[in-house]
């Protein structure tokens, strides 16, 4: 749940995000009576190592900042954790 719930931030980014996350969905959405059905396979590790890939390849990452297009600070704070984005809205796409 913690995984998705990070990555859910990205998922207007990634194409097919609702496909690519159901597998983990099924094995995270138990009730608390059912957590004890959880069991990872090979469609779950599928859907993570994808996950892992679209976030580290082009274009979502890998691309030198354009100096003439402003950056844009996105951040996030709760009392157990911090986090933040800083992205670029460029012509072609959204950077990050």
């Amino acid at each position: 749940n913690e995984f998705l719930g990070k990555i859910n931030w990205y998922r207007k980014f990634i194409p097919n995000f609702a496909h690519i996350a159901a597998p983990l969905h099924k094995v995270t959405n138990k009730t608390k009576h059912h957590r004890h059905e959880f069991k990872w396979g090979p469609d779950q590790q599928h859907s993570f190592d994808e996950f892992k890939r679209i976030l580290a390849t082009y274009p979502l990452f890998l691309e030198y900042p354009d100096s003439s297009t402003p950056f844009v600070l996105t951040t996030d704070a709760s009392g157990i954790g911090i986090g933040g984005i800083l992205r670029q809205d460029t012509p072609s796409g959204t950077k990050i």
